[in-house]
């Protein structure tokens, strides 16, 4: 493969920071992501990826038009997208429409194969993008918020190292690949036990993963509001792993039992394991779409934010 003038990489990484899910990343890992892609001229329109198929590429605007033809009663039926295809490629998501390119359009277009190549040979890329994906998941949780489903609670309460795993597994919906990245996992999970008004989590430290086992909790959130935690639900997934707090105080409300991944044991996992980071981050690929579909397609989400240079 040539190699790029510095002007064209520049160009690239410039537009890549202007495109979500990639548009909070630092310089240095832009360009490597810039570097893995080629560019292709659309010489007639042309349907990249049809709906209910899954994208092989991420495709980012260089020229021209790139959209995906959405018949939302509150969008434009055609919502120009700076790029799009990266949450379905890495999350295996279908798009919800055909995402077409205009005439004359160019495209930096980012294939599967060479998407993964870069996360794969990239610790800290891949680490990146997984604590970005996080904190979208939050925020598009926060935009558009949806009731948590309903729990499965375990048949009873076993807390042998298999149990373990297998209630990981359930709760946090990994293992795809195989146990061993969730045998990791459970083996630094434990399980602790509350009494009925002891605080659980508070707003002021990174935030846990905790699986209610038994019993039940109370989130209050930062503006009063409560809602009761049931055994079985997950609290603090995302947030560990972007490295934030807890959504609000947990008080138990009787006497409980729940198996807890502390977040500096998750964030060791996460920085010692590739395929636990690549796994986390098919996972939350995955979700991202899911919340993002639930937000309708928010511009608020879709647009990058502000910022005076790219990973600034």
């Amino acid at each position: 493969m040539p190699e790029l003038d510095s002007a064209t990489l520049a160009e690239r990484v410039l537009r890549l920071s202007r495109s979500p899910p990639f548009d909070r990343m630092s310089v240095e890992d832009l360009t490597l992501l810039a570097a893995a892609g080629r560019e292709e001229v659309i010489p007639t329109r042309t349907v990249l990826a049809r709906a209910g198929e899954r994208a092989s590429a991420h495709y980012v605007q260089l020229a021209g038009r790139l959209h995906v033809m959405l018949d939302l009663p509150d969008l434009v039926s055609a919502a120009g997208q700076p790029g799009v295809g990266a949450l379905s490629v890495l999350g295996g998501a279908v798009l919800p429409a055909d995402l077409v390119a205009e005439a004359g359009s160019v495209l930096l277009v980012l294939d599967r194969d060479a998407l993964m190549g870069v996360l794969e040979e990239h610790g800290h890329v891949a680490r990146s993008v997984l604590r970005l994906f996080a904190l979208k998941l939050l925020e598009a949780r926060r935009l558009a918020p949806v009731a948590p489903p309903p729990p499965r609670p375990p048949p009873t309460v076993r807390l042998d190292l298999v149990s373990r795993m297998l209630t990981l597994r359930d709760a946090l919906g990994l293992g795809m690949d195989g146990m061993a990245t969730i045998a990791r996992l459970a083996r630094v999970a434990r399980a602790r036990q509350y009494e009925a008004g002891s605080i659980v989590a508070s707003e002021d430290q990174p935030a846990d993963v905790l699986v209610l086992l038994e019993g039940s909790l109370e989130l209050i959130s930062p503006e009063g509001t409560t809602r009761t935690v049931r055994p079985g639900e997950v609290l603090g997934f995302a947030q560990s792993v972007a490295g934030v707090a807890a959504d609000g105080q947990l008080l138990a409300t009787s006497e409980s039992t729940a198996l807890v991944l502390p977040h500096r044991e998750l964030t060791e996992d996460i920085e010692d394991d590739d395929a636990l980071c690549l796994e986390l981050i098919r996972s939350f690929a995955a979700q991202l779409w899911t919340a993002l579909s639930a937000a309708r397609f928010d511009r608020r989400l879709w647009e990058p934010q502000p910022q005076s240079q790219p990973g600034g």
